[in-house]
């Protein structure tokens, strides 16, 4: 036996592969996984990791006497199923961490069913997309002191520094990722529109990547975001493609930005900007739009979501 902690992860996707990936480089955690991909499970064993082909497996495979489970599963129905197995299969102090964007209702309800079993219980909102696998991960943590204190060594192996901590009770995690992905919803479109108005206007080609690039020095524009605008401009103009005209201006949503405006309305708070480029991204689907090829474009360089191409 050795001092390290133990884990046991489900789910190797974008996300999760390359979580369990920065926590075997620590060298701080054992980590045990499970995928239903075989392709992810032999990936992970290359990098030094466990391998388990069911979740069963998994969990009567760990060894310390605090079983830590963290689940790593797109919202819905899949979190739902693989929580109530895991809730059944573990024993009291033993501690589930949902690290998926699962709407917080659904988060409260889950918290409430750990405790009623003495179980304990961490909602995560990861943020960082697939940029953060070599940067480390912001996370957005909510539950119990003591259960994030005892879990600390985890988010310490692949978290960014400085950029996680415990944000407030259980569902708190969920709750503020889901606004803060909201507000990444109103950001996204007014730099696609401010871009749109720079194509469209009034002086005729201006070098758009250029100027993406001189707004990440020093102007007030400059972000994590308009970095990924100059990016996207540029493997764009690589397949000379620099106005984007392969690109369809279709932009999905994950659910956050919805469940974000219900939220507002709910309470009467005024949500303006964000619900605007929540109905935007409704809107992406039947228009010719350069702002919403860009904004597209921009999801895709920060988090690999789907770019729709002619």
């Amino acid at each position: 036996m050795d001092n390290k902690i133990e884990l046991g992860l489900i789910g190797l996707g974008k996300m999760g592969f390359n979580m369990g990936s920065r926590m075997l480089e620590s060298g701080d955690v054992n980590l045990h996984t499970y995928d239903i991909n075989e392709d992810s499970r032999k990936k992970i064993e290359e990098a030094g990791g466990v391998a388990k082909t069911s979740i069963k497996d998994l969990v009567s495979g760990l060894w310390q006497e605090r079983k830590i489970i963290w689940m790593m599963l797109p919202s819905g129905k899949i979190t739902e199923d693989s929580f109530q197995e895991i809730l059944s299969l573990l024993k009291k102090n033993d501690i589930i961490i949902d690290g998926g964007n699962s709407n917080f209702h659904d988060t409260l309800r889950r918290h409430k069913e750990c405790e009623e079993k003495g179980i304990k219980m961490l909602d995560v909102g990861v943020s960082g997309g697939i940029i953060a696998a070599t940067k480390g991960y912001p996370m957005m943590i909510g539950g119990e002191k003591e259960t994030y204190e005892y879990c600390k060594r985890i988010f310490d192996s692949f978290g960014l520094k400085e950029g996680f901590d415990l944000v407030g009770k259980g569902g708190s995690g969920h709750y503020v990722k889901m606004i803060h992905n909201a507000i990444e919803y109103g950001m996204m479109q007014s730099i696609s529109e401010g871009f749109d108005l720079l194509k469209n206007g009034r002086i005729d080609n201006l070098d758009l990547k250029r100027i993406s690039h001189i707004w990440n020095h020093g102007t007030i524009v400059s972000s994590f975001l308009m970095e990924m605008v100059e990016q996207a401009f540029e493997n764009s103009c690589e397949i000379k493609d620099c106005n984007l005209e392969k690109i369809l201006p279709i932009i999905d949503d994950n659910g956050e930005g919805r469940w974000s405006a219900n939220e507002a309305m709910e309470f009467g708070v005024p949500f303006v900007a964000n619900t605007y480029a929540l109905q935007a991204r409704y809107i992406s689907r039947d228009q010719n739009s350069f702002s919403f090829k860009l904004t597209a474009a921009i999801r895709n360089e920060f988090g690999g979501h789907t770019l729709h191409k002619k």
